[in-house]
């Protein structure tokens, strides 16, 4: 079972697709996507641009992917998003705000909970119910209204915090301002630093960390980065290879029962065929590049599979391209979420995605000898 921290990824990723049906929604692409001060938004708002602000009022949930989120005008419903830069909040959020990004400031009100993933976190605004957070750095000089569950080097707690505070950290510091209803849960090597003016109503507990909070943060950052370049492979793939690509996907979906056959029998007879090269000067490097190959088949092979799925989500709007973000973060929040399921889960997107793509690579080379042939006669 996953730790709550751990969770905390699963949570974050996963709630991005939880609330994305995108067959009904309003779906902008540009540049720079701007909900201007005198504009309301009837329903719900899915923005993918260089920047995304927000100044008027979204009546609905908003999702983004964006280098650039600014909310300063009012969100009635959730906000979900990956961001690769900046993500501010200092407008109203009726909802829960959910995303990944560089860095977060909360200087506004949500209203409902606060799950995110960034190198830098601060809240100086409030959260109306939880926040679950992992980071580098994390400031709470604001209010939340319940638990603070978090993974963190540093994080510094000068706020008020309605219930208990549970964090895995290096450094703890309740700064004088901070005001905790209930107790400080932490895991750590060294004593949390209370300055004389912090008041905490429960218990302040500390348990030895296991293992250091700085190797536990490089498997996550290692996770979050085997997302990212799973996606950015996908979508070079799909670019370099447009024909094969969208043939592969299309046997998912009217083959997946031959293409999970033919992916099985890809990645059982592999090593068999490259062990004995080893057995010879000669095969050796032979053998090291045809691993190598199918090791990155193991890693990529579920593709085919991620993007169908994926297109069916959004109905095939924004393309192959949004089908693999959403089928990948779906499918990897599904593999955080569901441990017990996780191998099968992982299995299944191999197998079927991986012999898609043999299927529609072997279809493609078929029809190009066919026509050459028919040229030549």
């Amino acid at each position: 079972m996953p730790s709550r921290s751990e969770g905390l990824l699963g949570v974050t990723v996963f709630g991005l697709i939880a609330a994305v049906p995108l067959l009904v929604a309003g779906l902008r692409v540009g540049g720079v996507v701007i909900v201007p001060e005198d504009q309301v938004v009837r329903e719900d708002l899915y923005a993918i641009g260089e920047r995304v602000i927000v100044e008027g009022v979204v009546e609905g949930d908003l999702f983004v992917i964006t280098g650039h989120l600014t909310v300063a005008g009012r969100v009635e419903g959730d906000v979900s998003g990956l961001v690769g830069g900046p993500a501010t909040i200092s407008g109203e959020v009726n909802g829960s705000v959910r995303i990944a990004a560089a860095n977060i400031s909360i200087t506004g009100h949500v209203r409902d909970d606060l799950a995110a993933a960034s190198t830098e976190i601060s809240i100086n605004g409030s959260v109306g119910r939880d926040a679950l957070l992992f980071s580098g750095e994390v400031s709470s000089n604001g209010v939340v209204g319940r638990d603070i569950r978090a993974q963190a080097f540093r994080m510094w707690i000068n706020g008020s915090v309605g219930k208990d505070v549970k964090v895995r950290v290096d450094t703890l510091i309740l700064g004088d301002s901070a005001v905790v209803v209930g107790d400080v849960f932490y895991k750590a090597s060294d004593d949390a630093e209370v300055a004389p003016g912090a008041l905490v109503n429960g218990g302040i507990i500390r348990r030895d960390a296991l293992a250091p909070v700085w190797a536990k943060a490089v498997t996550r950052v290692f996770a979050i980065l085997s997302v990212f370049g799973f996606i950015l492979a996908g979508l070079i793939g799909q670019w370099l290879f447009r024909g094969t690509s969208r043939r592969a996907i299309a046997v998912v979906g009217t083959r997946p029962g031959r293409a999970a056959l033919v992916g099985l029998g890809a990645v059982l007879v592999a090593p068999i065929l490259i062990l004995p090269l080893f057995l010879s000067l000669v095969g050796i490097p032979v053998a090291l590049v045809l691993l190598l190959l199918w090791l990155v088949a193991l890693f990529l092979g579920p593709l085919p599979a991620v993007t169908w799925v994926g297109q069916k989500i959004v109905s095939g709007r924004g393309g192959l391209a949004l089908g693999l973000v959403v089928g990948t973060i779906l499918w990897r929040g599904a593999i955080w979420l569901l441990p017990l399921l996780a191998a099968l889960l992982y299995l299944a997107a191999l197998l079927v995605g991986l012999g898609s793509a043999l299927i529609a690579a072997w279809e493609q080379r078929r029809r190009e000898g066919t026509g050459l042939v028919s040229e030549v006669g």
